[in-house]
């Protein structure tokens, strides 16, 4: 696992477990006492915003912005905020019947 690096999160697998990882973030989050509160209600902003940093760090690894690149990136952090998102409404939608 020598060449790992934060690039790995513009492709399709680092994509999907980068939004388990905000999402299992988001959950730990509420979990402690004095940051639940603050998270509470915010969990799909807070996925919004997360992604795309995370998605702006792994661009700015690479180095490369050429307009290929930025649409990659694009991309990236639209599949990640759409699937952490999704997780969080689908968990709620499934416990507020």
């Amino acid at each position: 696992m020598t060449d790992l690096s934060l690039a790995i999160v513009l492709t399709a697998a680092g994509a999907t477990a980068s939004a388990a990882l905000i999402t299992g973030l988001i959950a730990m989050g509420k979990a402690l006492a004095g940051i639940g509160p603050l998270i509470s209600g915010r969990e799909p902003t807070i996925a919004f915003v997360l992604s795309a940093v995370l998605v702006i760090a792994a661009s700015a690894s690479v180095g490369v912005f050429t307009p290929e690149s930025i649409f990659a990136a694009f991309l990236a952090w639209f599949g990640i905020a759409q699937i952490a998102m999704g997780v969080h409404d689908t968990v709620k939608s499934a416990t507020t019947k």
